[in-house]
C-alpha cells in the first residue's frame, strides 16, 4: 500500500503513532528528506523506483508519503512499515537500497530534527516524540524548576532528620537519586498532562 498525503507537520507524529499501534509486532520508521531546488522531478522519479523495489523486500508492509504545507513544501516524509525490525534493517543495508540512497543524495538531503534532550520529559500519551514539536525551552525550564524545587524541599524536610549526619557524598547521592527518579517517573509526566494546553497549544 502506498499513499501520498498533504498535511501539516503537527499531524505527522499522530499519523505515525496510529500506524505503529495497529500491530505491536510491526515496525514503523519515518524518514524526512529536503529536496534540492530544481530537482523535484528527479526526486519524484527516484522515489517511484525506490518504492517499487522496496515493495519486493521481505517483510515489507506499507508506505505513506507525506508532503507538508499542502504540497508546497520541499520536505518529504516517508513513513514505512515492515513486519519486524530485522526485515527493515536487512532492506536498509542491502546493496540495492544503499545504491538508491546514494542517488537520492544527489537530489535531496536527509533532514534531522534537533532537540535539547529535555523533550522526552514532556511527552503526552499518543503524541510520542516522533516529529513532535516540543514545548519552548523557557516553558520546559519553568516546569522543571518548580518540580525540582518542591521535590527538593519535600525530600530534605522528610529525610534530613534521618540522614543529615551521613557523609556528604552519600547524602548528595541519595537526594540526587530521589530528585531524578521523581522527576522522570512522577512529577514531569503528571505536570505534562496538567499543563498540556500551555505546553502544547498547537497540538491539543
Amino acid at each position: 500500500m502506498c499513499a501520498a498525503t498533504y498535511m501539516s507537520n503537527n499531524n505527522i507524529a499522530n499519523l505515525a503513532c496510529k500506524m505503529s499501534e495497529l500491530n505491536g509486532n510491526e515496525v514503523t520508521s519515518v524518514i524526512c528528506r529536503n529536496i534540492k531546488p530544481g530537482h523535484e522531478k528527479d526526486y519524484d522519479n527516484w522515489l517511484k523506483r525506490y518504492l517499487a523495489l522496496q515493495r519486493s523486500a521481505p517483510g515489507y508492509h506499507s508506505v505513506t508519503i507525506i508532503i507538508p504545507g499542502a504540497g508546497k513544501s520541499s520536505y518529504r516524509y516517508i513513513i514505512r512499515k515492515f513486519d519486524n525490525k530485522a526485515d527493515m534493517e536487512k532492506w536498509d543495508n542491502s546493496n540495492e537500497s544503499l545504491k538508491l540512497i546514494d542517488e537520492a543524495n544527489q537530489y535531496s538531503t536527509r533532514h534531522y530534527e534537533t532537540s535539547t534532550g529535555l523533550e522526552t520529559w514532556f511527552t503526552l500519551p499518543g503524541m510520542k516524540t516522533l516529529s513532535q514539536s516540543p514545548p519552548p525551552r523557557w516553558k520546559m525550564a519553568i516546569v522543571i524548576f518548580f518540580a525540582a524545587y518542591f521535590i527538593s524541599i519535600a525530600s530534605r524536610y522528610l529525610l534530613s532528620p534521618l540522614i543529615g549526619e551521613w557523609p556528604l557524598f552519600v547524602n548528595v547521592a541519595i537526594f540526587s537519586a530521589i530528585l531524578v527518579v521523581l522527576l522522570t517517573f512522577f512529577a514531569l509526566p503528571i505536570l505534562s498532562r496538567v499543563f498540556r494546553r500551555w505546553l502544547y497549544p498547537g497540538n491539543i
